[in-house]
């Protein structure tokens, strides 16, 4: 069907308003969403071009996604750099507030990636994030098939619900841990024991609150020897922080432990409470099973009280009233999922 030359020109008057309207909406879009960080090209070393910019372009994609803010690609930066323009002027004119430079190297088959964020005036952003270190969290990820954990960002970073969420919901850790125990105490012998017991752990990736249950028998009862020998059950209530923010971290804590105390004859069973001091190593801090170790030492703050024994020499009871105040030091290993 021919279009009449009226019909025509309301046609190409209707196209022309529809390509200027979504012209305008498209501008007003751009405009809209300006850069929040602006990622400088990369600075490579044993690299070709085309491999430094892929790095630029990975790198934006993922920081981007990770803070759920707009960032400007290498390629919107690199022009503005060829016209002589410093990188801060450079964020300046793009709308951010930070920008980010790149540096790769290649040694033999391996690349190693670091990025440092500075202000707008081109300090250094406070609480620098490697790019090794989040490689190392997608690696583990991926391996583990397991989200990539919360790495934290500077308080000037934009932060989304998403990320807070994250950070807010760090899994907790239910499992089992087994000990070594050597209780020692001036001018006393004892039996080694051995422990097992449920462990739990709940907080941030940065620190953790520990509960747990358990028991714990002598190595030896023969009856043989003039060793004490210890055993009972126990519960524990604690909090430990992270030293690093790798994979494998280790952390400092301590606790109190109120136990039920059997001890072998002259002396009396019954109640006590000990506190304890733990240095340990978390060798999978991110992923579902976390495997741990820790050295800890228990002090017990109400003593064991002593039954004393009969002298048939002198016809009375001899360390009668006596008490012990054993310490504690022991290996733990453990597994929480």
């Amino acid at each position: 069907m021919m279009l009449q030359p009226t019909n025509r020109k309301a046609y190409f008057m209707k196209s022309t308003l529809f390509v200027s309207t979504a012209a305008l909406a498209t501008l007003f879009s751009v405009q809209a969403s300006a850069a929040v960080v602006a990622v400088m090209p990369v600075q490579g070393v044993n690299l070709t071009a085309g491999q430094c910019e892929a790095i630029g372009v990975l790198f934006t994609s993922a920081f981007a996604r990770e803070t759920n803010v707009s960032v400007a690609p290498p390629s919107e930066t690199r022009p503005l750099l060829a016209q002589g323009r410093p990188a801060p002027a450079v964020a300046a004119q793009l709308g951010a507030s930070e920008f980010i430079d790149l540096r790769a190297v290649q040694l033999e088959n391996r690349v190693t990636v670091a990025g440092i964020r500075y202000g707008k005036d081109g300090n250094a952003a406070p609480s620098l994030d490697e790019m090794d270190a989040a490689a190392s969290r997608l690696a583990r990820s991926l391996a583990w098939r397991q989200p990539v954990a919360y790495g934290a960002y500077p308080a000037a970073m934009p932060s989304s619900p998403e990320a807070e969420s994250l950070k807010a919901s760090y899994p907790k850790a239910m499992g089992i841990k087994t000990a070594m125990i050597f209780p020692w105490s001036r001018n006393r012998t004892y039996e080694p024991m051995i422990s097992l017991q449920f462990d739990g752990r709940i907080g941030s990736r940065d620190s953790f609150i520990e509960i747990g249950a358990g028991a714990a028998i002598p190595t030896s009862s023969s009856g043989e020897s003039n060793a004490i020998e210890m055993g009972g059950i126990f519960a524990e209530l604690g909090g430990s922080m992270f030293l690093s923010d790798g994979a494998v971290a280790p952390y400092l804590g301590g606790g109190v432990s109120p136990r039920i105390t059997f001890i072998s004859s002259g002396y009396n069973n019954g109640a006590t409470c000990a506190v304890y001091g733990q240095a340990g190593v978390n060798f999978t801090r991110d992923s579902r099973a976390r495997l741990y170790t820790e050295f800890r030492v228990s002090q017990y703050l109400l003593g064991i009280g002593s039954d004393g024994y009969y002298d048939y020499n002198s016809g009375t009871y001899s360390n009668s009233g006596d008490r012990i105040y054993p310490t504690e030091f022991s290996l733990e290993f453990g597994i929480g999922w």
